[in-house]
């Protein structure tokens, strides 16, 4: 499952390559709000894999900016490989999988301060 937070930019690891079939090209995420059916999506070029063990892991920085209008809540994710970056191109789906977007809530301690009172026993 991709963990997101709205307004943070994050490396994602997913598995592409051991189902990719092109060499160069674009993947396309498509990410499917579960509730609203809302629809985020992009490419990104192969070349952009940040993975340095990419027949085992691959690694894409996913940029805040792609989800600016994104709702927060659970996803499903599709990925595809395409020869362009074009939505006419897409080919075969290397991936599908959930993400979760959640968003940032500040966080402070609280502290219990009540008096402490003893009684002492004579007996």
């Amino acid at each position: 499952m991709i963990q997101l937070v709205k307004g943070e930019d994050k490396n994602v690891i997913i598995t592409l390559t051991e189902r990719t079939t092109i060499s160069s090209g674009y993947y396309y995420f498509q990410f499917i709000h579960e509730t609203t059916k809302e629809q985020v999506t992009f490419f990104k070029n192969l070349s952009l894999n940040l993975s340095l063990f990419k027949y085992r892991y691959d690694q894409f920085l996913f940029e805040a900016s792609l989800f600016t209008n994104a709702s927060v809540g659970k996803y499903i994710y599709n990925i595809y490989e395409a020869t362009s970056n074009n939505v006419a191109n897409i080919g075969n789906m290397v991936e599908t999988g959930k993400m979760d977007m959640n968003v940032i809530t500040p966080f402070s301690f609280a502290q219990y301060s009540a008096d402490t009172n003893y009684t002492q026993y004579a007996g």
